[in-house]
């Protein structure tokens, strides 16, 4: 069965606001310069943080960027835990069509995050970063983390049809309704939420753009994910997805136009 891709999607982003969704846990070494680069991207007018149980002071540096600059800036404390919480606690908070998401690591340069949001919005699609193809800094990357991103990378092509492109880059704006609609198993399959929000969009006949980004080593702090734990849930989420795809009676084909 062809699944194409429907007038309302295309037509769904566009003339929307942007929502910035920053998940934060012990980043207050980046927070100001990220949230520096936040503000300067006009097509943003709604920035979320999202401070998630901390053992530094990001709570602090997140209450002072919001007295700061309190017609845009919001800050809450996570309720949950984990990343794909945050993201959805404060994708659930805005009130704007789009969300992107902006790691608090500050990882992805400026230039090249503000190429993903030009490509959402002069497309009218969903968009993701892709650092595979990108320049990475010595450092930034393990080689075990490279292999595994590439691994996934060749198993999501299928879904997304197109080439392998990378899965794990935090860097992604999808229109809100991918956040609130989905569903509840799927929120709970991925800890990190880029196979989730990718899986529902692809089931929502959502065309994904990819745009090649840089990948900068952090400055501050040490990475929050769980390398090998998170690679056997994101490996479940996978197949889970097919799974729901599969039952779905889903072909991820796109239509020439």
């Amino acid at each position: 069965m062809k699944i194409r891709e429907s007038a309302e999607v295309k037509t769904s982003l566009k003339n929307k606001t942007v929502c910035c969704v920053v998940p934060a846990r012990n980043e207050s070494g980046h927070l100001n310069d990220v949230l520096d680069n936040v503000l300067s991207v006009s097509e943003i007018n709604e920035i979320i943080i999202i401070e998630g149980g901390s053992s530094d002071n990001t709570w602090d540096v997140a209450q002072s960027l919001a007295t700061e600059y309190p017609e845009k800036i919001k800050v809450f404390k996570q309720s949950g835990k984990g990343k794909f919480n945050a993201v959805m606690e404060g994708a659930l908070a805005s009130t704007s069509s789009l969300v992107l998401i902006w790691d608090a690591d500050g990882t992805v340069p400026l230039e090249d995050t503000r190429k993903v949001v030009s490509e959402s919005l002069r497309t009218q699609r969903p968009a993701m970063g892709d650092r595979l193809r990108g320049r990475i800094e010595p450092g930034a990357m393990k080689t075990a983390n490279w292999i595994a991103n590439w691994g996934f990378a060749i198993l999501w092509s299928p879904i997304l049809k197109d080439l392998p492109r990378d899965m794990l880059c935090g860097t992604k704006i999808f229109p809100r309704e991918i956040f609130t609609e989905m569903p509840k198993w799927l929120i709970e399959t991925d800890p990190y939420g880029d196979f989730a929000l990718v899986g529902h969009a692809r089931l929502r006949k959502m065309k994904i753009e990819s745009c090649v980004v840089n990948y900068g080593a952090r400055s501050y702090g040490q990475t929050n994910i769980h390398r090998w734990s998170g690679g056997v849930q994101l490996l479940s989420a996978t197949w889970k997805i097919y799974l729901m795809l599969f039952k779905s009676r889903y072909s991820p084909k796109e239509s020439a136009s």
